[in-house]
């Protein structure tokens, strides 16, 4: 009983043994490479997963290849740009090994670590495009609102196009960071300071044209309205030098009412306002005040004086005239009258 027991556990690992050696699986993201006897052909390459056969003992060798996006990234480089700045950038690519072209994969990365391998070439020939793209770029095409980065990363993944010869797809080229040496972050801010001054200067002489042109406007336009006004002026001054005439040619009919009017007046404007006045009723027009003064032919009250008393040396001047002999009087008089 022992005896078919163990003949059978060795028929079974037999057979597991057999199956083992002439079947491999492939998954659903890989592609595998079975070759006979060390040599590869078209008819070599598996695309579809699942369970498929091979010759046992070594005779057909298979290798897979994983076809998912594989990532490559540089360490960070200094690239010189076009306008003499420098920038350090680090970048990354995406590719994959294409179905198609796993037969130029295996051939160009035969050995066991050929993702290994192609990942190292890989990392050289991105900072040989790194650095040959962004070097034809000037500092400014790559940082602002206005960069060309973009464009720059299109023409990476062209240089690497060439890769296609040993089986290996490029899909993505971009970079991950870009920094500023400090000699270069220093001529940055000096060259952001001199473009503010130009700027700040651009917009004083826009701000100082503007103001002269709205001073000359403004004093066009005073100059109109002050011709203008002194024109309507000189009309205004007409008409009322005529109306005037008009008045003064009806005053002149009765004078006593016509100075009787300009006393009123001056009386009832120097009233506006509460004044105290010390000054005597005798005088024009204060002399309205009182009731008992004498009126003239036509009932206007008269002020007992017409005039206030004469400075000091008027008074002299008069009272020396006055005081002449009757005939220096009299010469004066004839003076006087002639």
């Amino acid at each position: 009983m022992s005896k078919a027991l163990a003949v059978v556990v060795g028929v079974i690992l037999l057979v597991l043994l057999v199956l083992f050696s002439t079947t491999y699986t492939v998954r659903f993201h890989e592609v595998a490479i079975k070759t006979r006897y060390g040599r590869a052909s078209a008819q070599s390459v598996v695309n579809e997963p699942g369970l498929h056969f091979r010759i046992p003992f070594f005779a057909d060798r298979v290798t897979r290849f994983d076809t998912r996006l594989q990532l490559v990234e540089t360490p960070k480089v200094e690239v010189p740009t076009a306008d003499g700045q420098s920038v350090v950038v680090q970048a990354f690519l995406l590719w994959k090994v294409g179905a198609d072209d796993a037969l130029k994969f295996f051939e160009s990365f035969p050995s066991k670590g050929a993702l290994e391998d192609a990942q190292r070439i890989l990392e050289g020939r991105l900072r040989t495009a790194v650095k040959g793209s962004l070097s034809r770029y000037a500092f400014d095409d790559l940082i602002g609102p206005a960069s060309r980065l973009g464009q720059a990363e299109q023409e990476m993944l062209d240089q690497l196009a060439s890769l296609g010869s040993m089986g290996i797809e490029p899909v993505t080229v971009g970079i991950s960071q870009m920094l500023l040496p400090p000699r270069t972050t220093t001529a940055v801010l000096a060259r952001m300071e001199r473009t503010r001054l130009r700027l700040a200067d651009a917009e004083r002489s826009r701000g100082e044209s503007e103001a002269v042109g709205i001073q000359s406007e403004a004093n066009t336009l005073a100059d109109r309205l002050e011709a203008f006004v002194e024109q309507r002026a000189e009309e205004i001054k007409a008409t009322a030098n005529v109306r005037a005439a008009e008045y003064l040619s009806q005053m002149s009919e009765d004078e006593s009412l016509a100075i009787f009017l300009v006393w009123l007046k001056a009386f009832e404007e120097a009233l506006q306002e509460g004044v105290t006045f010390f000054l005597s009723d005798e005088y024009a027009p204060w002399h309205l005040m009182n009731l008992s003064n004498q009126t003239d032919a036509g009932h206007i009250p008269q002020p007992k004086k017409k005039y206030l008393a004469a400075p000091a040396e008027d008074r002299v001047r008069e009272e020396g005239i006055a005081s002449q002999p009757d005939g220096d009087a009299e010469a004066s008089s004839a003076k006087e009258g002639s």
